[in-house]
């Protein structure tokens, strides 16, 4: 009976959610608006604004998230704790492009399973605080830094913003539009491993052994080619996605 009245209890609030029902939960880190008809504009603006993501990528998600719940597939998410609108540039999103791809590329040699990578990137402008104020060096006070989406990490820019959550919508939306032209591109073109270089790694003996995984799926690929195997065009590209913590909904 318990197990009964535990389901129906679930259907009823999946019966009731709608996209403004979370409204009526308890929340933690819940931001206080001095401004509600700016609160106001900024929500109407970013109903009118078309979606980031498609349903076909979502559902293409999920069926590889279905495969890593049953181990047949490995779940790699890597990015910011605290995303900043600067780094919505070139260098910056190529860099987490290529360190996702040299890790994925590592698991899938040696764990010999596929990798669903998930950049913790294009949207992970809120920061949790534990406290809405905090101190400076000098002992003063000062609203607590909350993240680019509500407002800025300089003192003169604490007062929250809601104009940010408009600005975050439109960061995020050119960093994915530059992650999905850069994947189209060739970027994580296997053919080419060697362009995803370890600059950043200074351990002679990790280079060491990056370089001979690469080396070894260059020699794989280069029989494959010779053979005729390699004419899917599937190694030209792979799968990126993107989350972030839903911290500010």
């Amino acid at each position: 009976m318990a197990s009964s009245q535990t389901n129906g209890q679930a259907a009823g609030q999946a019966s009731t959610w709608s996209p403004s029902s979370w409204r009526s939960r308890p929340m933690k880190q819940q931001v206080v608006y001095e401004d509600e008809a700016a609160v106001a504009k900024a929500s109407a603006k970013l109903q009118k604004v078309p979606p980031m993501v498609t349903p076909t990528e979502i559902w293409k998600l999920r069926r590889a998230l279905a495969d890593v719940a049953q181990g047949k597939a490995f779940l790699l998410q890597g990015g910011d704790c605290a995303e900043l609108f600067d780094y919505c540039n070139d260098s910056a999103i190529d860099s987490k492009i290529k360190l996702l791809l040299q890790m994925s590329l590592v698991l899938i040699w040696g764990g010999n399973k596929p990798v669903v990578r998930i950049a913790r990137m294009a949207g992970q402008y809120a920061k949790p605080r534990s406290s809405p104020m905090e101190k400076t060096a000098d002992g003063r006070e000062v609203p607590s830094f909350r993240g680019d989406i509500l407002n800025g990490f300089p003192e003169d820019e604490r007062e929250i913003d809601p104009e940010r959550l408009v600005q975050a919508y439109f960061h995020s939306a050119a960093t994915l539009n530059y992650v999905r032209a850069q994947i189209a591109s060739g970027i994580a073109d296997l053919h080419n491993p060697l362009d995803w270089h370890l600059g950043h790694v200074g351990d002679p003996e990790v280079q060491a052994k990056y370089k001979s995984i690469v080396e070894s799926i260059t020699e794989s690929l280069r029989f494959m080619r010779t053979v005729g195997a390699d004419t899917t065009g599937k190694l030209e590209t792979v799968d990126l996605y993107t989350s972030h913590e839903g911290l500010l909904l």
